[in-house]
C-alpha cells in the first residue's frame, strides 16, 4: 500500500519536491540507492527479487515512482517484473521519452501497476491494467498529488486525502523547513476511524482490521508495512535533492544521497 506524494509547482526554490513511502512485506530483500543504469545515469533503490526499482532518479531529475494496483487475489509471477518497468521507462531520459514509451508497452505483460512521473517541468500519471489495450496517461497540473495503489483520486484511500491535505498546508519554505515537514507526513502512523475505511470483499486475503491499518500512512502490520522512505526535489535539467531513510520513517533517520546524481556517467 505505497504512497506517493508529489508536490509540483509551489515551491520557488525547486519545481516538483517527491516524498513517498514504499510499503512492503519485510521479508522481501531489498537494497538502498545505488547507481542502477550508468548510461544515462539512473540512481533508485533495488529490489533484490526481481532486480528493478519502486522509484528512480536520473542525473536531469527525471522521475518515476511505481505502487502496484491494489489486488484482493494473487499475483500472477510469470508476467514481467513492474519494477523494471521503471528503469526502462528512465532509461527514455525525458518526460516526453517516457510517455511515447509507455505508449509502446502492453498492460497484458505486468501484474496490474500506476506510475507517477516528471521532470521538473511537468508530472505524469500512467496506469497499467491488464484488461485494457493501452497504458492510460493522465497529465496533472499544479498542486499537489498522491498516488496508492490505485489511481490518483480513488475514494478506496483515505489515506491519500489526509496526506495530500497536510502537504498542502506546507507554505513555500526554503529546503531545511520543509524537509521536517514532509518526514512527520511521511511518518505519520495514525489510524483512520473505522467507518472511513471501504470494506474489504469476501474471500479477501485479510480482514477489516487490518485494512484499517494500511490506510496509515506510515502502515505497520506483523508481517508487513513501510520498509523505506525517499524524498526528492527535482527541477527541470537536474536534482536539488535527494534523501532515503532505510527504514519507517518513524523511526529511521534520512541519509544525503545527492552524490548519487552527481556520480560520472
Amino acid at each position: 500500500m505505497c504512497t506517493i506524494i508529489v508536490r509540483h509547482q509551489m515551491d520557488d526554490w525547486c519545481s516538483t519536491i517527491v516524498a513517498s513511502n514504499r510499503d512492503e512485506f519485510y521479508d522481501r530483500p531489498a537494497s538502498g540507492p545505488g547507481v542502477l543504469r550508468s548510461r544515462p545515469l539512473i540512481v533508485g533503490g533495488r529490489d533484490e527479487r526481481e532486480g528493478g526499482t519502486w522509484f528512480g532518479l536520473t542525473r536531469d531529475g527525471l522521475f518515476v515512482g511505481l505502487t502496484n494496483q491494489r489486488s484482493f487475489g494473487t499475483r500472477d509471477d510469470s508476467l514481467r517484473s513492474r519494477g523494471t518497468l521503471v528503469i526502462d521507462a528512465l532509461g527514455e531520459g525525458s518526460l516526453e521519452g517516457v510517455r511515447r514509451y509507455l505508449s509502446r508497452v502492453d498492460p497484458a505483460s505486468y501484474n496490474e501497476f500506476n506510475l507517477i512521473f516528471g521532470d521538473g517541468a511537468g508530472v505524469c500519471a500512467a496506469y497499467g491494467r491488464r484488461d485494457a489495450r493501452e497504458v492510460e496517461l493522465e497529465m496533472l497540473g499544479e498542486g499537489v498529488h498522491v498516488l496508492c495503489n490505485d489511481r490518483i483520486g480513488s475514494p478506496e484511500f483515505p489515506k491519500a486525502i489526509k496526506a495530500r491535505e497536510r502537504v498542502m498546508s506546507v507554505p513555500p519554505d526554503i529546503w531545511p523547513r520543509i524537509k521536517p515537514r514532509l518526514v512527520q507526513v511521511l511518518a505519520d502512523g495514525s489510524l483512520p476511524d473505522p467507518s472511513e475505511v471501504p470494506p474489504v470483499p469476501p474471500g479477501a486475503p485479510f480482514d477489516q482490521d487490518v485494512a484499517r491499518y494500511l490506510q496509515a500512512i506510515c502502515v505497520k502490520t506483523p508481517v508487513y508495512g513501510t520498509v523505506s522512505s525517499t524524498i526528492a526535489a527535482v527541477s527541470p535539467g537536474g536534482v536539488e535533492q535527494y534523501w532515503f531513510s532505510d527504514g519507517p520513517p518513524s523511526e529511521t533517520s534520512f541519509e544525503d544521497m545527492g552524490h548519487l546524481t552527481r556520480g560520472a556517467e
